[in-house]
């Protein structure tokens, strides 16, 4: 599987932008996501795999329209950006909403396998207690 191009990261980056919670101030761009990409491309059921691909390209060419903007979604600032992942995700199409949840599970997952951040939330000194 091909790795993440320009857009897709732009996708990715609006979903978990970076200093969006004092608390937790990297985002998508601070993970080491082409890691954790690899193994997502080699482990995941293959259906899962093109959905995700399908969701990335969705919302790049898509979500924008939705909202009365030209594609692709990058040429837009950040603003305009969320609304129209926004309105992918409160579409009325089911399957548009289930691909904006694909991305946020992905990217979800690959935030709480970051070290920084379990480090950040205290998960590796959890673990040493138990």
């Amino acid at each position: 599987m091909a790795g993440l191009g320009k857009s897709d990261r732009m996708v990715l980056d609006t979903l978990l932008p970076s200093g969006a919670d004092s608390r937790l101030s990297g985002g998508f761009g601070d993970l080491d996501f082409d890691s954790f990409y690899r193994e997502f491309a080699t482990s995941a059921p293959p259906a899962i795999r093109l959905a995700f691909r399908v969701s990335l390209l969705s919302a790049t060419w898509l979500a924008p329209l939705l909202i009365g903007k030209l594609p692709p979604l990058g040429r837009h600032g950040r603003e305009v950006r969320e609304h129209a992942l926004q309105a992918m995700a409160a579409s009325q199409s089911g399957t548009l909403r289930q691909l904006v949840t694909l991305q946020k599970t992905v990217v979800s997952l690959a935030y709480g396998a970051d070290a920084n951040v379990r480090e950040a939330i205290g998960y590796s000194r959890a673990l040493e207690h138990e």
